[in-house]
């Protein structure tokens, strides 16, 4: 049986990964100086939704893939090694994560690479609602390093539970609803009154803290998967 609560605050952890929350910002911002006085407000709500819709749908189809290949492989012969192998590399990233809050310019990060940043700066620019939710599935793509380890991990676990799969679906639905709650609330704080600078200002506050959060949740995860 899944812990709800554990689960929740693994998509909590997950959710405030500054990855993504410093994506979100980023994208608000772009459509702030394209669309962003008040005749315009509808727009941006718009966009700014399209683009969570995005990442939500792209990352729950993803979370199922994880888990088909999670479930097809705990009942094959490599099924230990391949448990002990992900547990390791879940382990890993969240040490990596707690690495980047007490030593952050030591080399090995989990990060979006500038190439992919600059790519989805210029589809930013064209502020529609379908290059949104491009820029939405795009931006979970880019972020894999630092988004997925978790979500691997949460999704080898409900693979092992053994329970239908209309259940393991709600899990997943759930999660992803939390998952991407962090980024409901920026979106609607931006697009009511809240500048992006202060908002970046609060993700420089509190982002090693999102990673460490990120971090032990990672370790957790991975001590679960190998249990």
């Amino acid at each position: 049986m899944i812990n709800l609560g554990v689960l929740t605050a693994s998509a909590l952890a997950n959710g405030l990964n500054p990855c993504g929350i410093g994506m979100t910002i980023t994208f608000l911002g772009y459509l702030l100086i394209f669309g962003g006085n008040d005749s315009k407000r509808r727009k941006l709500l718009l966009i700014g939704f399209a683009y969570i819709s995005g990442v939500f749908v792209t990352y729950l189809l993803a979370g199922l893939a994880f888990y088909g290949v999670a479930y097809y492989l705990q009942n094959f012969w490599l099924a230990y090694w391949f448990k002990l192998f992900l547990g390791v590399m879940v382990i890993l990233a969240g040490l990596v994560q707690i690495k980047d809050v007490f030593f952050p310019d030591l080399p090995i990060h989990l990060r979006m690479s500038g190439k992919g940043f600059a790519k989805l700066g210029v589809l930013m620019e064209s502020a529609s609602v379908g290059m949104s939710f491009i820029v939405g599935f795009l931006t979970t793509a880019f972020s894999t390093p630092c988004m997925m380890p978790l979500y691997i991990g949460t999704a080898t676990v409900l693979a092992r539970s053994g329970m239908e799969m209309y259940k393991i679906f709600f899990y997943f639905l759930y999660y992803n609803l939390v998952f991407i709650l962090p980024m409901l609330v920026i979106w609607l704080v931006v697009s009511f009154g809240k500048g992006v600078l202060e908002m970046k200002e609060w993700e420089h506050k509190w982002g090693k803290w999102m990673r460490l959060a990120m971090g032990l949740m990672m370790i957790w995860a991975g001590w679960v998967i190998m249990r």
